[in-house]
């Protein structure tokens, strides 16, 4: 009798620890869980405000719906919170990197960026629109995108020496031809569009959210400043497409064509296109620490590629960012990113050397 009651026992104990195995694979990975979505900038600023709308709106996405908290950790132009998740963040799936820039510090080979980002699992990406506009009356006149060829020499503003904001004007102006003074140091973008008011630089450029809440409706529509274009958004195969959310401009490449009659060349235009895959294919990243568990990984990649159809999020973030936002996900994205950590190594030289250049 106890040897078959031991038996059934033996049987019974199978069966229930099947079962809580069978549940337990069944179960979210994220069920019960709650995510960390770390911000590279402070409080209050454009990436800060996107940031904090995403993780709003995610946590449905994600099978389980996790709890989704955003915590800021800026400084060093965003490189402190990159270090975090790639030597101190646990591997677990539960913090999720926001980060702005910091591709362009990994082209840089920014010492201060002491992780490899190749080593972060990438999730998705946040295209950045920026668009550039000039004083229109730079003599002899701007009133229309191809004025700025004729353009007498101006003043042109920017934030730093190595930022992807001045490198990229700079390099898209020496394309051009076009005769101009360098002047950087303004602390944001804010600070510069007002130095453009007052005339004492007569260039800059914007992320669309700043251009349509208050470049248009406070300098173009007053007939202050001229749009000239936006910066090109690049393939996986290395070609410019348009955006579909400045219709009523040329990108760059667009703008060069129509004023020669080719497409632009050479190794300042392949380390302007490097620059712009980091900084407008995806000028905001999305990426775990190493070591997570790859069921983590895919649950986001799926629920950013779900994020962006949702209607509701769309919504909040026009009414907040003035434009719905678009992600670079799946196949594509990763053939971008694998393209911005493979960027050939003559093109990286010679966009550290260019900034060296006008540090000296």
């Amino acid at each position: 009798m106890k040897i078959v009651v031991r038996a059934a026992l033996s049987f019974f104990c199978s069966v229930l620890a099947f079962t809580v195995q069978a549940r337990a694979a069944e179960r979210p990975f994220y069920q019960g869980k709650t995510i960390t979505v770390l911000i590279n900038f402070a409080a209050g600023g454009p990436t800060d405000i996107e940031g904090r709308i995403i993780a709003r709106h995610l946590a449905r996405h994600i099978p389980g719906q996790p709890s989704v908290i955003a915590q800021n950790m800026g400084g060093a132009g965003g490189v402190i919170a990159a270090n975090y998740l790639g030597e101190v963040a646990k591997g677990d799936g539960l913090t999720l990197g926001y980060f702005t820039g910091t591709l362009f510090h990994q082209q840089l080979k920014n010492p201060a960026l002491r992780v490899s980002l190749a080593r972060l699992p990438f999730i998705a990406a946040l295209q950045g629109i920026t668009v550039c506009y000039i004083r229109s009356d730079v003599p002899p006149g701007i009133k229309k995108p191809a004025d700025i060829i004729k353009a007498q020499k101006f003043r042109a503003g920017g934030l730093s020496f190595d930022s992807s904001k001045d490198v990229r004007f700079r390099l898209s102006f020496d394309l051009l031809g076009l005769k101009y003074d360098y002047v950087t140091g303004y602390n944001s973008s804010s600070e510069a569009r007002l130095a453009v008011q007052r005339n004492e630089i007569q260039y800059h450029d914007e992320t669309l959210p700043a251009y349509r809440s208050q470049v248009e409706p406070n300098m173009v529509k007053t007939g202050i400043v001229t749009p000239i274009y936006y910066n090109d958004l690049v393939t996986p195969q290395g070609d410019v497409k348009a955006s579909p959310d400045v219709p009523e401009l040329p990108s760059f490449t667009q703008l060069y064509s129509q004023v020669f009659g080719k497409p632009p060349s050479g190794i300042k235009y392949e380390a302007l296109k490097a620059a712009n895959i980091s900084n407008v294919n995806m000028s905001r990243v999305i990426l775990l620490p190493p070591g997570s568990p790859p069921d983590a990984a895919a649950a986001l990649r799926q629920a950013f590629v779900s994020l962006a159809r949702d209607e509701e999020f769309l919504a909040d973030a026009k009414r907040v960012m003035r434009f719905a936002p678009r992600f670079e996900t799946g196949e594509e994205a990763d053939r971008l990113y694998q393209k911005v950590m493979q960027a050939p190594a003559e093109v990286l030289n010679f966009l550290r050397q260019f900034i060296d250049q006008v540090k000296k």
